[in-house]
C-alpha cells in the first residue's frame, strides 16, 4: 500500500475561501486533507469513524419501523408494491454495508 497524494480544490473553512487542497491516501483510505494555503490539516480516525457509523446504524434500525409507518401512511398503494422485496434485500444490504466499510 502506497502513499498517494491528490491536490483538488475544496472550501477551507478557515481560509473561508475555496483553496487548493492535497488529500493523502494509504492504500484505498482516506488519511488526511491539508489546506495548501494555510496549512490546516484534517485527519481521519478509522476507530472513531467505524464508532460513529456503529452508532448511526444503530439509530437507522431503531427508527425504522416509525419511518416505515410514515412511508405507509403517505403512500399506500406504493409502499405496499415495494415492501415485500424490500423486507427480503434490507438484511442483504445492510450486510453489504457493513462488510465493505469493514474490508477498507
Amino acid at each position: 500500500m502506497g502513499l498517494t497524494k491528490i491536490k483538488v480544490s475544496l472550501y477551507c473553512i478557515h481560509c473561508e475561501k475555496e483553496t487548493l487542497h492535497e488529500l493523502f491516501y494509504i492504500g484505498k483510505e482516506l488519511e488526511k486533507i491539508k489546506c495548501l494555503e494555510c496549512g490546516t490539516e484534517i485527519a481521519f480516525d478509522k476507530k472513531k469513524m467505524l464508532l460513529e457509523y456503529s452508532e448511526d446504524l444503530v439509530k437507522r434500525i431503531i427508527t425504522k419501523p416509525k419511518r416505515i409507518s410514515k412511508e405507509a401512511f403517505s403512500n399506500l398503494s406504493e409502499f405496499l408494491k415495494t415492501i415485500p422485496l424490500r423486507i427480503i434485500t434490507k438484511p442483504k444490504r445492510i450486510a453489504n454495508e457493513v462488510k465493505e466499510l469493514l474490508d477498507d
